[in-house]
């Protein structure tokens, strides 16, 4: 028998943590361990006994809402390893001093983190004599991967976050499995908006080239999709960006396996123009995708649904998305997580009048 407890991520959008026990043979895994970002940050509930207890953690990606709450966890006693793609393990080195400021204490040294060959991709991995996994890509962001996890005669999927369509990132097919419980993002399941919808909306909104239009981001897929995508629509245009968002995309061509081959001389061709800079304080007429908000710029907010006209761009799977989700993994429960109450309630009663299914 499984048992999943939630100890944040279901109902709220953000602190993405699930504990996962197998009765049957006593394994017991975390999957994600984030906070709720704010200030103060939101913590999941983990206490010394729980942490002593989980063997290994496996990570989907490395933003603050997936990972945020590992010192906490190394606080508490948690001593196995931390799983995750290569790809997100070189992200490391520029987080942990993050949260090396956070606290005087060093409890982050006692993390030990390994990370999954890409040649491992789509392969069972042993992890544990009653443990193996499987992973593939996600789509949302550099490194970030789904994974199917194998407890002797028991399944569980964990979608991590997912984007289905990403024009950089690969989205890899999950292995078609009878699941336990199947774990699914479900972050903007109460909009339906299709990309290419998106971006036209996003395009109507910075009509003028005189004018100077700012993107507020984080370093995310997310990020880097919206910059390609304007790149390619407007070739009359200026981008400025964060030298933190540029050194990111830098990354992107150390980790070709994890990008579309066909946008790999895009990509290059892209990091390489004078229509692209790092910005440096000056305000000229352009496009800019920064994560600061500096006065003086027409601002697009693409992170809030309004209507169907809104500039906004989806980082999680929408109602349709989760449509294609639900039909696709055959699972005997789903636990959808990312998701605000009130979207949840929607995704719900659709999931249980099988308006999904049909």
């Amino acid at each position: 028998m499984i048992d999943v407890v939630i100890l944040g991520g279901v109902g709220e959008y953000g602190r993405n943590c699930f504990l996962v026990t197998d009765l049957a043979t006593n394994t017991r895994i975390l999957l994600d361990c984030g906070v709720r970002n704010g200030k103060p940050e939101v913590y999941p509930p983990i206490t010394a006994e729980l942490a002593k207890s989980i063997q290994a953690v496996f990570i989907s990606h490395v933003h603050n809402d997936h990972i945020g709450a590992l010192p906490l966890l190394a606080e508490k006693g948690f001593k196995g390893d931390v799983w995750m793609s290569e790809a997100s393990l070189n992200q490391l080195s520029s987080i942990i001093p993050t949260w090396q400021e956070k606290s005087a204490h060093l409890f982050i040294d006692r993390l030990h983190f390994r990370s999954f060959s890409k040649t491992t991709r789509g392969k069972r991995i042993k992890i544990t004599e009653n443990l193996s996994m499987t992973w593939g890509y996600s789509g949302h962001m550099l490194g970030s991967v789904w994974y199917s996890f194998y407890l002797k005669e028991r399944a569980v999927f964990y979608s991590g976050d997912l984007a289905l369509a990403s024009p950089l990132l690969v989205t890899d097919t999950p292995n078609n499995l009878v699941y336990d419980v199947a774990l699914i993002d479900s972050g903007h399941g109460g909009q339906t908006m299709p990309y290419q919808k998106s971006i036209k909306n996003i395009l109507s909104a910075m009509a003028d080239s005189s004018e100077k239009y700012l993107i507020p981001i984080t370093i995310s897929g997310k990020a880097c999709d919206l910059l390609y995508s304007l790149f390619k629509a407007l070739p009359d245009r200026n981008f400025l960006i964060d030298n933190q968002l540029y050194q990111h995309l830098h990354a992107y061509l150390k980790h070709l396996d994890n990008i579309h081959k066909n946008k790999w001389a895009d990509l290059a061709s892209m990091l390489n123009s004078r229509r692209l800079e790092v910005y440096q304080g000056v305000i000229k007429p352009g496009i800019y995708l920064l994560r600061t908000k500096p006065g003086g710029f027409h601002k697009i907010n693409t992170a809030v649904f309004k209507n169907e006209q809104s500039p906004f761009y989806k980082s999680h799977p929408d109602y349709n998305d989760l449509k294609t989700l639900v039909r696709s993994i055959d699972a005997k429960e789903f636990i959808f997580f990312h998701s605000k109450q009130t979207d949840l309630e929607t995704i719900l009663q659709a999931l249980h009048s099988d308006l999904f299914l049909n």
